[in-house]
């Protein structure tokens, strides 16, 4: 066999070689890397979905204990359920109306109701107009609910506390009401400015809204559910599925993923994959929840396996492709190659044997021809390669000791807030580790009283305005506000805000300092002038021997002698 045929078939069985075990290593190392990083998109994916849920549950919390505190006047005027006393008439005008205007700027609210401590209803005004429009119900439609739990549960409730029921279909008289109406009753007891509690103010939240919002985030190959404490579905895929509980058919989470409700009740809420029910791999992350510090949900998502690595799948499949082409145009070139290079190959050998232990290359470029242009390229392509290599490793490592030894907070985030790389400083400027800040908002960080400046200055910067000295104080670990002042600007090409923040302890110390100093200053000359003043009186006033003369030159020597302060 001809030493060019065995050169050809050298050259292609090494690039076959090379290219499967590279593609497979490639493969391995690229799935290592891309299945976490989509079940950390997944976490943070079902985070946000939980988020929008409690937050719902948290502003109804909010907005029923506001008005618990702010409406404890009504006790004062009377019995509001007296419908004979004019006044308490006028005051259930006033709150149908308040009412009102919550159900028209809150579309999740269903209604609002006044239940006196006897258990008759006072108020109410829900969604019961044709077509849904909201109205307050007239005193003859108005029901007695003292029987019930959540009344029961309500009524006995110290000042400032807030009930929350479970998460459940809205029933009439027993029977679920139609359409299927997930709902949850926020309630808080009424008190009168005496103490005395008159009843209790609930409101009905429709979280349809929110559930129709989490379904439509779903994406291609994932499921998602929420589910209350004992895992029955109360959002699934398949709404037959949900609020199985109450409509005499239970379905839990643990029927199609076995394992999963031990997670849920365990602390551990790292997403990982497991095993459904038919024993394929999927992907799971979870967000458990205290809906306002009420009851427990977890809200979940599942992305099948293929979907999860789909990222890497497709890398792979065109990695394949890309690699039998290279193969193809590797056996056309080493054909043509082997013929052309067979003798000056040893030569050529020799002269690239350097490479590999980083030494510097002899490459004969006095030969002609492609060989000649080959070796002059390589050359120049070494020394071009070498000397970049050196200037971005000293730049690499000037950028990482500014980075770790800089005195002030360096600190960069994505267009959200979200933290992604802090300085070492940080631990002597606001007192937390690194690791405690990255991945966590700059916002929980920032004085409430400055965030809207501060999210102004960053608005400015992302227009493109370089942001210098703005001061924007920081709350340290141990709750001490701590004056820094910044600069920011953002990069468009990274899609991140780069933050410096100088701490302005010592020098609003020095300032204030020196502004003491200038006003014992300013005190000590008054205090000079106003004693050669009085020593001009005295000069008058020793020829008088009046005594209310001598008297006020006393009081205006004491005044003079007296301090600053």
């Amino acid at each position: 066999m001809k030493l060019s045929t065995r050169l050809t078939l050298a050259m292609v069985g090494l690039v076959l070689f090379t290219t499967a075990v590279t593609g497979i290593l490639a493969y391995r190392n690229l799935l290592g890397i891309a299945q976490p990083r989509s079940l950390e998109r997944l976490d943070q994916h079902v985070r946000l979905l939980a988020s929008e849920l409690e937050a719902v549950v948290r502003g109804a919390r909010a907005d029923v204990l506001a008005f618990a505190v702010d409406e404890m006047v009504i006790g004062s005027s009377g019995d509001l359920a007296d419908r004979s006393n004019v006044f308490a008439a006028a005051e259930r005008r006033r709150l149908a109306s308040r009412f009102s205007a919550d159900l028209t700027a809150k579309p999740w609210y269903d209604e609002w109701r006044i239940i006196a401590d006897g258990g008759r209803e006072i108020i109410r005004v829900d969604r019961s107009g044709a077509g849904g429009a909201i109205r307050a119900l007239p005193d003859a439609q108005l029901e007695r609910d003292g029987d019930r739990d959540y009344f029961q549960k309500t009524i006995a409730l110290a000042a400032g506390d807030v009930y929350i029921s479970p998460i459940e279909l809205e029933t009439t008289r027993g029977v679920v009401d139609t359409p299927r109406v997930p709902t949850v009753r926020v309630a808080a007891p009424l008190f009168a400015p005496d103490g005395r509690r008159f009843g209790i103010v609930t409101a009905n939240l429709d979280l349809r809204p929110v559930f129709d919002r989490i379904r439509w985030a779903v994406r291609p190959g994932s499921h998602i559910y929420v589910v209350n404490d004992s895992g029955d579905y109360l959002l699934h895929p398949d709404v037959n599925r949900e609020f199985g509980f109450q409509l005499g058919s239970p379905a839990r989470v643990s029927d199609e993923y076995p394992g999963l409700m031990e997670l849920l009740q365990s602390d551990d809420s790292k997403p990982r994959i497991v095993q459904n029910r038919s024993g394929e791999r999927v992907g799971v992350a979870w967000q458990k929840l205290r809906l306002g510090g009420g009851p427990r949900v977890a809200a979940i998502e599942t992305l099948s396996y293929p979907a999860l690595i789909a990222g890497a799948t497709t890398i792979r499949d065109s990695s394949a492709v890309a690699a039998l082409a290279a193969v193809l145009v590797a056996f056309v070139l080493a054909v043509f190659i082997a013929r052309s290079m067979t003798k000056p190959l040893a030569q050529m050998t020799r002269a690239v044997e350097g490479l590999a232990d980083n030494e510097p290359i002899a490459v004969h470029t006095a030969a002609s021809g492609e060989i000649g242009t080959l070796a002059k390229a390589f050359a120049r392509m070494d020394a071009e390669v070498r000397e970049k290599t050196a200037a971005l490793t000293r730049e690499i490592e000037e950028r990482s000791r500014l980075f770790d030894l800089s005195p002030d907070l360096i600190l960069t985030t994505d267009h959200q807030g979200k933290i992604l790389r802090v300085s070492p400083s940080c631990l002597a400027i606001v007192g937390y580790e690194p690791k405690e800040l990255v991945g966590r908002n700059g916002a929980e960080f920032v004085h409430p009283g400055d965030l809207e400046d501060a999210r102004a200055e960053i608005r400015m910067a992302r227009r493109g305005e370089q942001r210098r000295n703005f001061e924007t104080p920081w709350v340290h670990k141990d709750g001490r506000v701590i004056p820094m002042a910044w600069s920011c600007v953002w990069s468009d090409a990274e899609q991140c805000h780069f933050f410096i923040g100088r701490d302005m302890t010592e020098a609003k110390k020095a300032e204030e300092a020196l502004l003491d100093s200038e006003q014992r200053a300013n005190g000590s000359a008054r205090r000079r002038g106003l004693k050669g003043r009085i020593d001009v009186l005295s000069g008058s006033f020793e020829q008088d021997s009046d005594d209310e003369h001598v008297n006020l030159l006393e009081v205006l020597n004491d005044c003079v002698h007296a301090r600053p302060d």
